[in-house]
């Protein structure tokens, strides 16, 4: 497993604080939402070691792309209550392969103006021109994932440098397996969908008893507009909702996601796919856990379960 802390969490804390106080300690649970990640494309162009695409048998290469109007209709949810996070094009996939990403960045910029808009890349189908037309579409920050190894970084800061693009606009994320295999973060089995003893990636045979915070900060929107409960749900077994038929809020705050939030508050994993994966989720989104605790408290929706700190974790 991997050993060292992941430098970018640091870089999540300080959006997180940024995020807290554009909210301003708002009592509203929607507030509780820090990131919309959006799965635009079921396509990759690789098959990492520590990825369910590794076998085409668990997660095989798909031509399956989001279709604009799903982002123009979360797009709209989104600002009708004044979200304040960040959307975050990311998911299963590699973004860069949806031939209209550029068109999926304006529609939520001219909806969110204020709002960070990011994506994660491996950055193989980068280009100039590509880097400046994702810039102007109104894209906040770009995030290279370096899978290769150190030599990668000075052909992508050569790309960046080319296009004008200010050093504090993008970074570039070590993943490549180094002296002590390894990938300079925390490595995930995706909820025990992959496995491989070579990296560290070996089924738990036991349940993690521990919370876990990522169903109350963020949301995964999928492909067809389903609603994951979790970004680490690469088996798709927890649908709570959809954003073509519901509005973002509600899918949010629905029955599904309390049902969930409800077991995970009190650290019990019991239930699939949770009983199988590695995360620990407690690192980021402590703001979020507590004010969606604070509100079912409050509301009677939890009458029995009093809120708990996150400092406690």
């Amino acid at each position: 497993m991997a050993k060292f802390r992941d430098p970018f969490l640091d870089h999540r804390k300080a959006q997180e604080q940024a995020h807290l106080a554009a909210v301003e300690s708002s009592g509203d649970p929607m507030a509780s939402l820090i990131t919309v990640e959006m799965n635009i494309t079921e396509l990759c162009n690789r098959t990492c070691a520590f990825c369910p695409r590794v076998d085409p048998k668990i997660y095989p290469n798909r031509n399956i792309h989001l279709d604009q109007a799903i982002s123009e209709k979360v797009a709209s949810d989104l600002a009708s209550f004044d979200y304040k996070g960040r959307i975050s094009f990311s998911g299963f996939g590699e973004p860069i392969l949806n031939k209209w990403f550029a068109d999926h960045i304006r529609i939520f910029r001219t909806a969110l103006s204020e709002n960070t808009i990011e994506t994660n890349t491996n950055g193989d189908r980068l280009t100039v021109d590509m880097i400046n037309e994702l810039y102007e579409a109104g894209i906040s920050a770009i995030y290279v994932n370096m899978y290769d190894g150190p030599e990668q970084e000075a052909q992508f800061a050569k790309l960046f440098e080319e296009a004008g693009i200010e050093k504090d606009r993008y970074r570039f994320r070590p993943h490549w397996i180094g002296p002590e295999d390894d990938f300079q973060l925390s490595l995930n089995n995706r909820s025990g969908m992959v496995v491989n003893d070579e990296i560290g990636l070996t089924p738990l045979a036991d349940a993690l008893e521990m919370r876990c915070h990522y169903p109350f900060y963020k949301m995964l929107v999928d492909w067809n507009g389903d609603v994951l409960f979790c970004s680490n749900d690469w088996g798709r077994q927890i649908v709570v909702g959809n954003v073509v038929k519901q509005h973002v809020r509600d899918v949010w705050m629905s029955e599904e996601m309390l049902e969930v939030r409800r077991r995970l508050a009190v650290g019990d994993r019991s239930h699939s796919p949770c009983s199988s994966c590695s995360v620990h989720g407690i690192l980021h989104g402590g703001s979020s856990f507590d004010l969606l605790m604070n509100y079912y408290t409050e509301s009677g929706v939890l009458q029995e379960t009093q809120p708990v700190s996150s400092q406690s974790a």
